[in-house]
Formats: C-alpha cells, sequence, structure tokens
C-alpha cells in the first residue's frame, strides 16, 4: 500500500499526541515547573500536603507527634494515643507547606542564631523523606521575623530568616492539636447507657430502631435522651490535665459515672467520670474520659445539667418512637376498615380505604398527628375492660433506621372510653396509654386525607360581601374605591384589616382535615366566630359561603365550611383576622402640625405646648425636658391603634374612670374642635402589651402598643 505525504504527516502527529500523553502521565507525580518557581521560595521546598506522615514536634522539655491514620485521619502520641482536632491538624501542615524563605543566609553561625539549642523544633516525615525545621532567635528584620534552620536527610542544613508564621507554627502546643470533643459515640453508635449518680443509677438499653428501653421494664422518651446524648457531644474541654494530677485533684468528690457500649462488638467501652472542681476555674468540673486510653479535662458546669434526668423524666408517654419523616408505611386497622398511607419519593400514596396520591404535606401532618400524639400513663391496667386484645384494632408502622433498615411498631388500640379518651397499648414494652379526645381522632379510618386542603380561592376584587358576626356584628362591601364598612354605622373602614380579611378568606387552606363529621367536640355548635362571604366566581355568577371558627386545637382551630360536615384545622392567624374590629386605627394618631396647642395631663401633673414660630415648644410655665421633646414629637403620628376592640361605650374595666393619661388637642384656626384622647389600663392585646384608648367623637375603644406611647409616659 502506498502512502503518501499526508498520511506520513497524520502519523507522525499521531505519535507525538501518544508520546505527550504518555509524558504526562510518567510525570503526574512530578512538580511542575510553575511548581517549582513557587516552592523554591518555601521553607520546606517542594511539598505535598497528602504525602505527610509524621509531624514530630519538640520544645525544651515535651515532645509529641502527629501520625497520618487514613486519608483523613490524624492521631497524637503523647506518648500515650489520642485523637487530633483534624481541622487543626490540616492547618499546621498547610501551613509548613506554605511557609516562606524571607531572606536566605549563605553564613550563619548557629550558636549566634540560636540554633545550637533550639527553641522548638519540627520533624515532617514526607514521601520516605524527613525534614526538620529548628526555632532560633529573633531576627532583626523585619519585624516578627526568626532564625531558622533546615535539613534533610542526608544533607547539610541550611539557615534562612522567616516570617512570624512560621514561628507561631514551630511552637504549637499540644493542647492546640488535641480534640476537645472526649466523646465521639453518638445516639445511633450506642448499644447500652448506663448512667451511676451518686443518688441513683439508670441503664438503658438499644430496642428497636433508634428505642431504648428503661431497665425494668418501659422505653426511654426518645427526644429526652437525645438530650444525654447531644450534652455527650457538646463534652468539649476547656483545657487537659493530665489523668493522674486530675485524679489527684478530684480526690473523693462526688461524681457521676456514664458507660457507654458501643453498637459495634470489637469497639471498646467509654467511660466517662465527671466530678471535683476544675483548678483554677470557676464554673468548670473535672472531666475523665477511660477507654482503650484515658483522657482528663475541664468541662463547664451548664453543660451537664442533662446527667441529672432521673427514671421519670425518661418515661415515654408517646405512642411511637419513630418521628414521622422516618415512617415508610402507616397501616391503620379499625374493625373492618383499613387505612394504608406509603411514602413514594415526594407525595404519599394511599391504597385503602380508596386509592389515590395525597400530597406530601398532608401525609406529613396525619404521621406526625399519630407519632406525637401525647398520652398518660396507665398503671396497673385491665387489659380485657380497656378492650386491648390481641389481634383486634392496630396501628402498625413500617419505619427505616439510618442504616436503612426496615422495622415495624405496633400500636394496639382498644375501646373509646365515654369521655372520647382511646386506650392504646405498645407492644414493644406492654405500656398502655390514654390518648386525649382531639388527639385521638388521627387514630380514626376516614376520608379526610382525600381532601382538598385548598378551601376557597377567589381575588380581592371578587368579594361582594362579607359579614362577620362575632366579636360584635360587621358587615362590609365592596365599594368604587375598595371597601365600605356599612355596620357598625358611622365608622371608616380600616382598609390594611379589611384587605387582610378578605384575602386570607379569599386563600383559604386548611392546616390538614380533622374528622369527615362533627362528633359534638369541636365547638361548632356555639361557634367562636362565623364569616359569611358573597363572591364573583366567573361565569358561576355570585357564590355564597360561609365559614363556621369553633374550639382551639393545638395548631389553631377546629372549623366547618358551609353546610360541608367535614371538620378542618384553621391557622390561628386567619382567625383573628375574622375576629378583628375592621374600624379605621388611624383615629387615635396625631399630626402634631395642625395643633395649635396640646396639652398632656396626668393626675393632677400637666404638660402643655404652644405653637410658636411653627413650631410646638413649651408653653410659659411648663418646664419640660427638652431631651423629652424630640421622642414625644416623633411619636404622635405612630399612635396607630393596633385595633378596636369593641364599638360602643367604654367597659368600667377598661380603666376610664380616671383615665392613666389624657392627651388633649386643640387644632390650629380653621374648622375643628378641642378633642381628648384618653388612654386607660393595661390590655394583652394578641401578645402585645398594649393600653386601651377611646377619643371624643368616636364611639369605639382601640388598644394601643405600649411602645409606641412610651415617649408620653416618659414625661411624667
Amino acid at each position: 500500500m502506498k502512502i503518501g505525504r499526508g498520511d506520513v504527516v497524520s502519523l507522525v502527529l499521531a505519535a507525538a499526541a501518544v508520546a505527550s500523553v504518555a509524558l504526562v502521565f510518567l510525570t503526574r507525580n512530578e512538580a511542575t515547573t510553575v511548581e517549582l518557581e513557587e516552592r523554591a521560595r518555601n521553607v520546606l521546598g517542594t511539598f505535598r500536603e497528602e504525602e505527610v506522615e509524621l509531624v514530630v514536634l519538640s520544645r525544651r522539655g515535651s515532645t509529641f507527634s502527629i501520625e497520618r491514620r487514613g486519608e483523613d485521619s490524624f492521631v497524637l502520641h503523647t506518648p500515650a494515643e489520642e485523637p487530633a482536632d483534624l481541622a487543626a491538624v490540616e492547618r499546621l501542615i498547610d501551613g509548613l507547606g506554605f511557609a516562606a524563605v524571607v531572606r536566605r543566609l549563605d553564613k550563619a553561625d548557629p550558636a549566634a542564631l540560636g540554633l545550637a539549642a533550639p527553641r522548638a523544633t519540627v520533624a515532617v516525615s514526607m514521601g520516605g523523606k524527613r525534614h526538620q525545621l529548628a526555632l532560633g532567635n529573633d531576627a532583626p528584620s523585619p519585624p516578627g521575623a526568626v532564625y531558622v534552620s533546615i535539613t534533610a536527610d542526608g544533607e547539610a542544613p541550611s539557615f534562612v530568616v522567616a516570617g512570624r508564621d512560621l514561628s507561631a507554627l514551630l511552637l504549637t502546643t499540644l493542647d492546640e492539636l488535641r480534640d476537645h470533643a472526649l466523646v465521639k459515640l453518638g445516639a445511633n453508635d450506642v448499644r447500652d447507657l448506663t448512667l451511676e449518680r451518686p443518688d441513683a443509677a439508670l441503664r438503658l438499653t438499644r430496642g428497636k430502631g433508634s428505642a431504648f428501653s428503661l431497665e425494668g421494664g418501659g422505653r426511654a422518651n426518645r427526644d429526652v435522651l437525645e438530650s444525654v446524648f447531644t450534652a455527650l457531644a457538646e463534652l468539649k474541654a476547656s483545657r487537659f490535665l493530665p489523668v493522674h494530677e486530675a485524679e489527684r485533684v478530684r480526690g473523693a468528690a462526688p461524681r457521676t459515672r456514664l458507660k457507654l457500649k458501643p453498637k459495634e462488638a470489637k469497639a471498646p467501652e467509654v467511660v466517662v467520670e465527671l466530678g471535683g472542681a476544675c483548678p483554677g476555674a470557676v464554673g468548670e468540673t473535672l472531666a475523665i474520659v477511660r477507654s482503650d486510653t484515658a483522657r482528663a479535662g475541664c468541662v463547664r458546669d451548664d453543660a451537664l445539667g442533662p446527667f441529672s434526668l432521673s427514671k421519670d423524666d425518661l418515661a415515654d408517654d408517646r405512642p411511637f418512637s419513630a418521628r414521622a419523616d422516618e415512617v415508610e408505611t402507616l397501616t391503620l386497622v379499625r374493625g373492618s376498615k383499613r387505612l394504608v398511607l406509603a411514602r413514594r419519593g415526594t407525595a404519599f400514596t394511599l391504597s385503602e380505604p380508596a386509592s389515590a396520591e395525597v400530597e406530601l404535606e398532608a401525609g406529613n401532618l396525619r404521621l406526625e398527628a399519630i407519632v406525637r400524639a401525647p398520652g398518660e400513663m396507665v398503671h396497673a391496667p385491665d387489659l380485657a375492660k380497656l378492650g386491648l386484645v390481641s389481634g383486634g384494632d392496630k396501628v402498625v408502622l413500617t419505619v427505616l433506621t439510618r442504616d436503612d433498615k426496615a422495622t415495624e411498631e405496633i400500636l394496639e388500640i382498644g375501646r373509646v372510653e365515654p369521655d372520647g379518651t382511646l386506650p392504646v397499648r405498645r407492644t414493644d414494652d406492654g405500656a398502655v396509654l390514654r390518648i386525649g379526645r382531639d388527639a385521638a381522632r388521627a387514630f380514626l379510618v376516614d376520608s379526610t386525607l382525600l381532601r382538598n386542603r385548598r378551601l376557597l380561592d377567589f381575588a380581592l376584587s371578587a368579594l361582594v360581601e362579607l359579614e362577620l358576626e362575632k366579636p360584635e356584628r360587621q358587615l362590609l362591601r365592596r365599594a368604587p374605591s375598595g371597601f365600605a364598612l356599612v355596620v357598625p354605622e358611622g365608622f371608616q373602614v380600616d382598609g390594611e384589616l379589611s384587605t387582610n380579611a378578605v384575602l386570607g378568606l379569599g386563600s383559604l387552606t386548611a392546616v390538614r382535615w380533622v374528622a369527615d363529621s362533627d362528633d359534638g367536640g369541636f365547638g361548632l355548635g356555639a361557634p367562636r366566630a362565623t364569616a359569611r362571604l358573597r363572591f364573583e366566581q366567573g361565569d358561576a355568577g355570585v357564590s355564597e359561603r360561609s365559614v363556621v371558627v369553633g374550639a382551639p386545637a393545638p395548631g389553631g382551630y377546629y372549623a366547618r365550611l358551609g353546610d360541608d360536615p367535614g371538620v378542618f384545622l384553621l391557622e390561628r392567624a386567619v382567625v383573628e383576622r375574622l375576629e378583628t374590629c375592621l374600624v379605621d386605627r388611624a383615629a387615635t394618631m396625631i399630626d402634631p402640625s395642625s395643633l395649635a396647642r396640646l396639652t398632656l395631663r396626668k393626675g393632677s401633673v400637666s404638660f402643655v405646648l404652644e405653637r410658636r414660630g411653627g413650631e410646638l415648644a413649651p408653653a410659659a410655665g411648663t418646664k419640660l425636658d427638652t431631651e423629652l421633646l424630640a421622642p414625644l414629637l416623633e411619636a404622635l403620628p405612630g399612635l396607630r391603634a393596633e385595633a378596636a376592640v369593641h364599638t360602643g361605650k367604654a367597659e368600667p374595666s377598661e380603666g376610664f374612670s380616671p383615665p392613666s393619661l389624657e392627651v388633649v388637642l386643640e387644632p390650629s384656626a380653621g374648622p375643628g374642635k378641642p378633642r381628648t384622647l384618653r388612654f386607660g389600663a393595661r390590655e394583652v392585646f394578641r401578645g402585645l402589651p398594649s393600653r386601651f384608648a377611646r377619643l371624643d367623637g368616636t364611639n369605639a375603644t382601640f388598644v394601643v402598643a405600649e411602645a409606641k406611647l412610651r415617649p408620653l409616659f416618659d414625661l411624667f
């Protein structure tokens, strides 16, 4: 076959490419030219952090070493072996690798430079070669510079001047490299925990999944026990002591001892001893941790609280130990009815009593209501009387543990009591609980998971009319420029409050559905609040709906929509909007620029401000601290009420006879008569410290936040 000139060129290029790839492969571990130029300025020259095997640090009188045990693991030899702080070791090694030479010394007298008897040395074993740095005296320049000698295997020492950063690295102390966390075992690593105190002893043994059992019977409360493991994880030494010294100082002081047996059979037991005042430190206790090695240090007293828990504190009164996000499948059996809910990615699948997709939040809320249902322990229960017989009603949870193993938790369900409470029995420890009436509803087989949580959906502009019955009747109608308050008569509507009320209804969403029908225990027979509304619904014309709000419940209020028998939970913020008086709150605001005279009176003490030169200033005979005047004038326009609490006459409890403060407003020349704004008794309005307020000519009582009134009361 004839080979042309073009073919020859192609073959040459291909061979060059292959040679180039081979060269890169063969030199992949060698420093590049750029790296070599950069490393030439470094104290240790070519340095690869990942190849560091051993670092030995010596200071006069002490030596310790750091040994690599894996890609991201180091141990300290002191000479006993103990864990090292990975981040601190990496900072040391990185610092040594990037430490730069300020200048090199061609001739040097080691004794004159302080290098015949150095202050500290660091030896680094890397890639089969050993490098040693020795720290001498301070150099005259630049500030903080030091003399350092560098010795590599088989080479004569060289002498340089290095910066203050290298000096700090060479003087690194043992405590700076120690792992200050004294206990590394977490809840998932332990199979047995014993807590011994002078007054008591507790032993806990791992059961199924994440649960622990108390010695003598009963399951430990997972949340409470977690505080113990959290305290162990946060048990950090503020400083270390030799173990023999800690034992001597502690003496016979009372102590708490924790024994932790790891799940891993070959792993050593960890014993934590706490007790005795730490020498020279107020608020700290001695801690000695013994395993395959022993360490001692000082820990904060405020970290020890969870270790004083009693057996009663740890007793679990919840039906399940699993958490909602750990549950893969829920099976609920009540008589011939079954409910089966399974987690599927970002949603749930309901297979019984009907087949349907269930949104993630709705499924999680149902699981949360079941697994976190509060209960009360029943002592010496009569299982037959409570209907707790094997093979009856039950809840079965399939739980996925952190090691991806599936376990089951089973709860037997008894006969509903006359007061609506529900007896249940945990099969893992035989404990019998009584679940309250409200919480027990989550254990019913119903269709609530099939219901849409979005209840109403209309735009603000679509509202025609809204009628609210409590705390008093209000009627809001759409007007050309927004809304008008028809009832009560004679009041302007508050634009923000009315808009919030309508928006809350326009996007009305249930927190969760609670029951298919009202069993008489939701407070809907004597409702807390009722809202009736008419709104335009496209081609369907005007729709009429009503919302009835009943009794409070954890997370909100029970409610019903129109004639639908289903009961849902409505969030508190929406109910507060429906219970708010929609009267304009601006009545209590004061515009200083409109006043000719302002009088503040508290009892027999008065302060009078008059307009002079376009400003309100203290009138003749009024002595007013000038530092209080500016905050007062700034506060007046911001005295908008939080809400009107009712219309009509003041109630005796509102504290206007006499008022706590009166503000007399005399307007400048023009229309308007003098009016008085009165502030009454203190009141906490929806968690906000406030005071009642009334204004002449406005037949309503308001509440104004005390924080807004502080500059007025500070005058007296």
